[in-house]
């Protein structure tokens, strides 16, 4: 759901350490080669228990010839079996299902395309000030942002220009996108990002019935037209998460909830009611190396979000960008001045009554931030947001109980677990 479509996914092969290539010729092809699919890697199940003479596990496919679609960005494992209809049967009906909500999900949170007769974020930017109906599954995202109050989706100007960096292909192209770079861009997203804050300036409207209204003041459509800004509201790299979310309802709902979905960029959503053991690779970056630290091992619905600082595979070649001198643009914007940044390399967090969209947007204080305040993730625990981060090759949980094996160890590095904090 890029502005091109370069899904090219690498072969999936076991990880131990990794060492961020310090090289400047081919640094970002090696990255993209050498790092797992993180979608199909996030998720090892149990093949003891999976697996049955009823049973069988597949990834389901959304079929190609039903138009663009937001499938490339996702896998879908799905248990066959158990119910009325035969295995034959129920792939070919979870595969239509699916494929079909692929196709919902890509037209509606599509803002860089106008598709006829889907009021999609394109044409709401495109309709300031003026009432819309719109999908339930965008509504529903809106409706979700709106309760966080959270301002990132706001920042939609500033995510248009940023994403640029992610398409240059040498350092000297940055200049021109990169705040870290150029004081003039800074002194732009800042702008941007106080339009952003204000809701007298920008709001969505929720109007019910799945109508909403994005609002915009005068003196900011004044701006937007003078500074050529298209859009005003963007879901960008946090797409993924109610999208995740939306495949997870619907298909549970059509009768479908055997199952997992989750997407390249660290959105999870389990479907099963229970009984099915998953497991989850943690991954944790120390200096320019990323190590395969540990397992999490957890059994019915559950929504994770993981975030990091640094390419997984080959599909991130359009949310980072690094540098000759090693360091590593994010997409990561802070509502506060429009700088993209983050407090810690990598970040999982993971709730079994919410949804992938609102977990992301209790741990976006956290994450998107300049220091890490680890006192912070304490109320997120007491509301049953529970996380997972890593100081120094330790692993501190917030959950007590966690089940966590396959702690990495070589003769440098090795990974342990520290005692769960009372809450």
């Amino acid at each position: 759901m890029g502005r091109t479509a370069r899904d090219k996914r690498p072969n999936v092969r076991p990880v131990e350490k990794i060492e961020l290539n310090d090289e400047h010729v081919g640094r970002r092809l090696a990255l993209m080669l050498i790092f797992l699919l993180l979608g199909a890697g996030l998720l090892v199940y149990s093949f003891m228990q999976l697996f049955t003479p009823q049973s069988e596990w597949v990834t389901v496919e959304a079929n190609s010839s039903a138009g663009p679609t937001c499938a490339s960005e996702f896998v879908f494992l799905y248990r066959l079996g158990g119910g009325e209809l035969s295995p034959t049967a129920e792939n070919k009906a979870v595969t239509i299902a699916y494929t079909q909500l692929c196709r919902t999900a890509f037209e509606v949170f599509h803002n860089q395309m106008e598709i006829p007769g889907v009021n999609n974020l394109y044409a709401i930017n495109r309709h300031p000030n003026q009432e819309l109906t719109v999908d339930k599954a965008l509504y529903n995202a809106l409706a979700a942002v709106e309760r966080s109050g959270n301002r990132s989706i706001y920042l939609g100007p500033v995510y248009d220009r940023y994403s640029s960096i992610f398409y240059c292909q040498d350092d000297s192209q940055l200049y021109d996108f990169d705040p870290q770079l150029n004081p003039a861009i800074a002194q732009e997203y800042a702008a941007y990002a106080a339009y952003a804050q204000d809701p007298l300036s920008v709001q969505v409207e929720l109007l019910g019935e799945n109508r909403i209204c994005l609002r915009v003041s005068e003196e900011y459509l004044a701006f937007a037209q003078q500074e050529g800004v298209e859009s005003f509201i963007d879901f960008a790299w946090m797409r993924n998460a109610f999208i995740a979310d939306y495949l997870a309802e619907e298909l549970t709902a059509q009768g479908f909830g055997k199952g997992a979905v989750t997407s390249f960029d660290g959105f999870v959503r389990n479907l099963e009611q229970g009984g099915v053991d998953y497991s989850l690779q943690l991954y944790d970056r120390q200096g320019q190396a990323v190590y395969d630290a540990a397992v999490m091992h957890y059994q019915g619905p559950m929504s994770i979000v993981s975030l990091r600082d640094y390419p997984m595979n080959a599909m991130d070649n359009t949310r980072f960008y690094e540098l000759r001198t090693g360091e590593i643009r994010t997409p990561y914007a802070d509502p506060a001045d429009g700088l993209a940044r983050n407090a810690v390399h990598n970040l999982t967090c993971y709730a079994r009554d919410k949804g992938c969209g609102e977990v992301l947007l209790e741990m976006l204080p956290v994450y998107v931030s300049s220091s890490f305040h680890p006192e912070a993730l304490a109320p997120l625990a007491a509301g049953g947001v529970y996380t997972l981060y890593f100081v120094d090759g330790v692993i501190h949980p917030t959950e007590a109980g966690v089940a966590l094996t396959d702690l990495y160890e070589d003769e440098e590095v090795r990974y342990t677990i520290a005692p769960t904090k009372t809450q």
